[in-house]
């Protein structure tokens, strides 16, 4: 199903608003069902930012002595969101609203510009530099990059249109045992790109598939355009039951899982995150919030907002927010893995309670079969015990003590029998942030 959903997915042309945005979130209704479509008019204020118009292309090509040189045919020719123009123009100027990906010279970039009125045309490097040898003063033969596009004028043609629409936004919801809410995002946006982020789409509809009857949380699978769709759910939604939300985006690609934080960095959620990618079975890697690449998670770590967010991904990858993003380069079973990693955070974050010790002095290893010949190890279960105030989560005295987590609460749970440690879960609560 992963693979198909996305190869179907991909040959829609999908941006923030739209027929092709709209068929996506048709589609993905009729395998999962959306109990909400959130609409916001183009046009609409949400702070700062603004929701932009729907933007239509028509046509677009660049004529040199007559004949079309570079021609848009619903690919990513045209810059996503460029303005219209018509004219006839110099190759330097020319060359000022083309992109290219010189690291992949072959392919096209994918560019965009939501919301500054530009205009341009993305193609690969190799149609508008070339490299030559040439002799230089020494009489030696050198590589230099020279143009490949002929001096001379060129004619200019976009035709595309800006006009009120209507941003959507696709909400799943698997209801729970408990009205406390979790939030998994990923972004319906990018029109061509398999892995960015067709793949966190294709992760978290297959994974809804899944999710009954399984948590004591109430689980929304939100499909939005990405930061302006996060935005307009966290501001005109009621999020004060939601305790946190994880971002997927990037996750088909051959790459190790990375966990980036959320903004808080002694958040209990990113000590969560840390254990549960302990329990998984590939190597990973965690970084700070947005250390190296950002997604709907942005939004809701804003302290005013006050949701912590997780995002997970396997980026960088080489084919990134280029033409050849492609379905060949999907691996189903990393995707799979995600979705492994997406619910071991959850498990962990419901199983996770105050341990309290009813006890006094050091605990009697041998007793609870604890007790190793390895000093170091001895120590640890020294700390981890000592650890246990009454006010420290499990998981942040396990992160501590770089115990992992079945070891750790399998223990806890051997002293809770013994009735000598018990357990306290704070209810938690959350006031409205922010209304519209």
């Amino acid at each position: 199903m992963i693979k198909q959903l996305i190869s179907d997915l991909i040959k829609l042309n999908i941006n923030l608003l739209g027929s092709g945005y709209d068929s996506a979130l048709q589609y993905l209704s009729q395998l999962i069902g959306f109990d909400q479509i959130i609409n916001i008019p183009s046009g609409t204020k949400l702070e700062t930012w603004t929701v932009p118009d729907e933007w239509i292309p028509k046509e677009a090509w660049v004529k040199f002595n007559g004949e079309k040189i570079i021609e848009w045919k619903n690919d990513l020719t045209l810059m996503v969101y460029s303005q219209p123009f018509q004219g006839k123009i110099t190759r330097d100027e020319l060359k000022k609203h083309l992109y290219i990906n010189k690291d992949l010279p072959n392919a096209i970039p994918y560019q965009y510009s939501f919301y500054e009125p530009k205009w341009g045309f993305c193609l690969p490097a190799n149609k508008v530099y070339k490299k030559e040898l040439v002799v230089d003063g020494n009489n030696s033969s050198v590589e230099k990059e020279i143009d490949a596009l002929p001096e001379g004028e060129y004619e200019v043609f976009i035709d595309t249109e800006f006009k009120p629409g209507v941003m959507k936004i696709g909400v799943h919801t698997v209801k729970g045992k408990t009205d406390r809410e979790i939030l998994l995002f990923a972004h319906l946006d990018h029109p061509y790109q398999a892995n960015d982020n067709l793949s966190g789409v294709a992760c978290l509809t297959d994974l809804a598939l899944r999710l009954k009857d399984k948590y004591e949380h109430t689980i929304k699978i939100v499909f939005c355009p990405e930061t302006i769709g996060s935005i307009g759910y966290a501001l005109t939604q009621d999020i004060s039951k939601v305790d946190f939300m994880i971002a997927v985006d990037i996750c088909g690609n051959n790459g190790d899982p990375t966990v980036q934080w959320a903004f808080d960095d002694a958040s209990r959620l990113n000590k969560i995150a840390h254990l549960a990618l302990m329990e998984g079975e590939e190597s990973f890697n965690m970084n700070r919030f947005r250390a190296s690449i950002g997604s709907d998670e942005y939004v809701f770590n804003d302290p005013k907002i006050g949701i912590p967010g997780l995002l997970i991904t396997r980026y960088p990858y080489d084919q990134y927010h280029t033409s050849e993003d492609t379905v060949e380069i999907i691996n189903e079973e990393k995707i799979k893995l995600t979705q492994v990693l997406i619910e071991n955070i959850i498990r962990v974050y419901e199983e996770d309670f105050i341990p309290v010790r009813n006890f006094k002095a050091p605990l009697f290893r041998s007793k609870y079969k604890v007790q190793t010949p390895v000093k170091d190890i001895n120590l640890t279960l020294d700390y981890f015990i000592y650890n246990m105030d009454g006010n420290k989560w499990l998981s942040e005295i396990a992160d501590i003590s770089k115990m992992n987590w079945r070891f750790s609460k399998d223990l806890i749970i051997k002293l809770e029998e013994d009735g000598i440690v018990s357990r306290f879960t704070p209810v938690q609560k959350r006031k409205q942030k922010i209304t519209k």
